[in-house]
């Protein structure tokens, strides 16, 4: 059993070491919020139904090792048997296939029955001792007051455990009497061996504070600390008691249950039949998402076990998934969280387990959502290579909402391979006091404010907040855990006590089903990077389906397909200088294809990261044609002639191959940004009409997908040829054209073109699709299909824009799919497109 795992039973597993019942006075919290005591006499025949708890608290048994689990006896009599322990447990078993020692065999619906004056007694938390050789969903069924069975779900995990659950009605103060039985399937409907050894029923304390809150508080005088039974056992307060700032208590903001601190994760997207996705900030594919708050209209999460001392708390809740706004779902998930307050810092430590059963995403992870009070407005962290040296910090005092996605590079900070001071802060400078955050082994911060307004109020809509993040995948049934700290005061004694207790945790745990995104030590000119120097393969980032390599032979980067759709980025966080899109207008790559490559012919995109714009996003890209032939070649981009290319460079993404087979490689010289006159400098254009008799206007047919564009000197015509007769196109960008062109002042598009009767099928058919107002990008419901004639002849296609709903706003682009259906070395000649009214 993993050591979190023992930490958390020890918790829950007392002083005597027989299985018996123990009375104990627990701890009831800081004097003023203090957990109230359940009302000492019963309700029965109470509109509910129910009975509340009667005050006494019980412990459960002491530690147990394999040793000391009873035996139990098992007598088969047909298909229904009846076991006995050492401890006096009796109860009858059904729905099994085959007894196994002491173990049962089945698969869904073995039913154990307890006689009625067995657990009899009134509770609301029971404790099982069992061992299983899968994961279980079990239901327990027991008697609420005068009224009807009440029936209360749980999940166990496999092997040899104790497990404690909370009635679904714990908080609300009622209790239930005579557990009656528990039936059990196994999550993933496979066949199991379980064997029961004893079940104990307690009636344990209401931990709430006064007044109806369902906040409990513990402190230890420096530190107190406020978790919320309500919402999932979140923490919803962290005051430092020996701070006094006028207004100023609470430094974590708890408006709803996605604030607080917390853990949340994110899953799989739409299983049909299973699973639906979710709606969240403007999405509409919102994936699993399990919250340990809640979900959104505070819809509040399971409270499922918890566990009071002097100076911890400990909590299991199953979460809702935040993304479900109309339903309320709950997830198949548990997190388990132990937090202890210390001297100087709060530890906590938290274990999710998933039970779903689904396969999940690699997908970026909070570990965990961290949010605090506006006042705090600076976010301090360190992101150097000489972690707790005390080397300088970075500091931000005007962060922009993390959740918009023209801000999310801003709002991310990457964390260099050799640094492991991986805490943050969230302080006021004005009275040089915050809040920071230490979780070792993570790869990312993610930081911003949400509609500041420097308010003290932890109930403000306004808020900041911080996530170390790792690109991980949940895995079901695997735990995932890991530890942090928390600590108050200025930003140079956050550090000192987190540089003090810097080795207090490992979160091995954090690097499991993990995929790497820490970005290298190294820091070159990334305007110009030169691949023949060893370690510059690294400024290769965040790789998919990808690697980068140095290749000794060849002097050059070495990039290797290892699954769909391979790309990397060129992160210019590494760059020694800032680069702006406005002094380069070409990207240009020096590449080699071998010819041992699987495929005939190649193509590539570059996805630009630039101005607001910090990721990568199907508007902002640009294809490119390759050749294979064993020989370095330049490939160049054209960046300058598109609207897009402007403000700060942040990230090339660079999809090296469109499709390709795994073990398929490209070597990479350089990569540079060319200074000097872009594309759009030799095309001329008059109002909307474009001339290709003039050479320079091919400049204005960007993006060649399959496609060769040539200027013909005999027809005065652009030229497309077929080289991949795979989904063929051209981009006409229209921010090349003078002015801003309105789609409600046009409404035909000419083209004038020809088809020459030598290609292959006598007659084609073309897409046009509009990227117009809210359109960025190519989108099958903005497409016009068109029929084209092949007689050798020029014809002028006309096209009705106007009937298209989607033709309005300014114009962004036209993509020309000029040939729905073609064969290699087909072409068109194109002489003229113009915008009509």
């Amino acid at each position: 059993m993993n050591s979190m795992k023992l930490r958390i039973l020890a918790i829950l597993l007392c002083l005597a070491t027989v299985f018996t019942f123990v009375a104990c006075n627990g701890n009831q919290g800081s004097s003023d919020t203090e957990g109230t005591k359940a009302e000492e006499t019963e309700q029965a025949g109470s509109e509910s139904g129910s009975e509340e708890t009667d005050g006494t608290t019980t412990e459960i048994p002491g530690t147990v090792t394999e040793d000391e689990i009873p035996e139990v006896t098992v007598e088969v009599n047909g298909e229904s048997a009846t076991v006995t322990s050492t401890v006096g447990l009796a109860y009858t078993a059904e729905g099994f296939t085959s007894v196994n020692d002491d173990s049962f065999v089945f698969t869904k619906g073995l039913t154990l029955t307890f006689p009625e004056e067995q657990l009899s007694e009134k509770f609301n938390r029971f404790t099982m001792f069992y061992s299983s050789t899968a994961p279980l969903h079990i239901y327990v069924t027991y008697a609420m007051g005068a009224g009807a069975d009440k029936v209360d779900d749980y999940y166990l995990e496999a092997g040899q455990d104790v497990f404690s659950g909370l009635i679904v009605d714990y908080l609300d103060k009622k209790v239930g009497r005579n557990l009656k039985k528990i039936v059990i399937d196994t999550c993933e409907n496979e066949e199991a061996s379980f064997a029961l050894y004893h079940v104990q029923i307690e009636s344990i304390e209401v931990y709430k504070g006064l007044y109806g809150s369902d906040t409990y508080y513990i402190d230890n005088g420096r530190f107190k600390l406020g978790v919320d039974m309500g919402w999932g056992g979140t923490v919803n307060y962290v005051e430092d008691m020996t701070k006094k700032v006028d207004g100023l208590t609470n430094l974590i903001n708890k408006h709803d249950t996605g604030r607080l601190v917390q853990q949340s994760y994110y899953g799989t997207g739409a299983i049909e039949g299973v699973f639906e996705w979710g709606s969240f900030n403007g999405s509409d594919t919102w994936p699993y998402n399990p919250v340990q708050g809640g979900g959104q209209k505070n819809v509040a999460s399971r409270l499922v076990d918890v566990v009071v001392g002097d100076n911890y708390v400990y909590i299991k809740a199953q979460p809702m998934d935040w993304g479900k706004s109309d339903i309320k779902y709950i997830t198949p998930s548990y997190m388990e969280n132990w937090y202890i307050l210390e001297e100087d810092y709060i530890r906590i430590d938290n274990r999710f387990v998933d039970f779903s059963g689904w396969e999940h995403p690699f997908t970026g992870q909070e570990l965990p959502a961290f949010y605090t009070v506006s006042y705090l407005d600076t976010f301090i962290w360190y992101g150097g290579t000489k972690p707790w040296t005390g080397e300088a910090v970075s500091v931000r005092d005007n962060l922009n909402f993390w959740g918009d996605a023209k801000y999310v590079g801003d709002c991310t900070f990457h964390i260099r391979e050799s640094n492991t001071e991986t805490w943050c802060a969230w302080v006021n400078t004005d009275i040089e006091f915050g809040v920071g955050l230490y979780v070792p082994n993570v790869d990312r911060l993610k930081a911003g404010r949400y509609q500041y307004n420097g308010s003290k109020d932890a109930d403000n809509n306004a808020t900041n907040y911080v996530a170390p993040y790792n690109t991980m995948r949940l895995v079901s049934y695997e735990p995932l855990e890991y530890s942090y700290l928390i600590t108050t005061g200025t930003a140079e004694e956050i550090r000192a006590t987190f540089t003090e207790h810097k080795d207090f945790a490992t979160n091995e745990s954090l690097h499991e089903n993990y995929s790497p995104s820490r970005l290298p030590d190294i820091q070159v000119d990334m305007s110009a990077v030169d691949f023949t120097v060893a370690d510059n393969y690294k400024v290769f980032t965040a790789p998919n389906s990808a690697e980068a390599t140095y290749d000794a032979t060849e002097k050059a980067t070495k990039l290797t397909v290892s699954g769909t759709d391979p790309y990397l980025y060129l992160n210019f966080v590494l760059s020694n200088k800032e680069c702006f899109a406005k002094d380069y207008s070409k990207v240009e790559i020096v590449y080699m294809i071998p010819k041992t490559n699987a495929n005939a012919t190649y193509s590539c995109q570059l996805f630009t990261c630039t101005g607001e714009q910090t990721s990568a996003t199907g508007s902002m890209v640009i294809n490119g044609q390759l050749k294979k032939d064993g020989e370095y070649h330049t490939l160049t981009f054209d960046v300058g002639a598109y609207s897009f290319w402007t403000g700060k460079i942040h990230q090339l993404r660079f999809d090296f191959f469109s499709a390709a087979g795994v073990g398929d490689v490209m070597y990479v010289k350089s990569v540079k940004l060319i200074a000097g006159s872009s594309v759009a400098a030799d095309i001329v254009i008059e109002g909307t009409r474009v001339d290709f008799a003039n050479k320079g206007n091919l400049g204005i047919l960007g993006s060649p997908r399959n496609t060769e564009v040539k200027y013909d000197e005999g027809q005065k015509a652009a030229l497309l040829s077929v080289y991949d007769a795979n989904d063929v196109s051209v981009m006409v960008p229209f921010n090349l054209f003078p002015g801003t062109v309105k789609a409600e002042d046009y409404s035909t598009l000419k083209i004038e073109y020809m088809i020459p009767t030598s290609n292959a099928q006598d007659s084609y058919e073309c897409d046009l699709f509009l990227c117009a107002g809210e359109v960025m990008s190519p989108n099958g419901n903005a497409r016009i299909r068109q029929k084209l004639i092949a007689d050798g002849e020029y014809h002028i296609l006309e096209v009705d824009l106007s009937a298209n709903s989607y033709w309005k706003g300014e114009v962004h682009a036209i993509r020309v799919d000029y040939f729905d259906k073609c064969t290699v070395n087909d072409v068109i000649y194109i002489k003229s497109m113009e915008l009509a009214e």
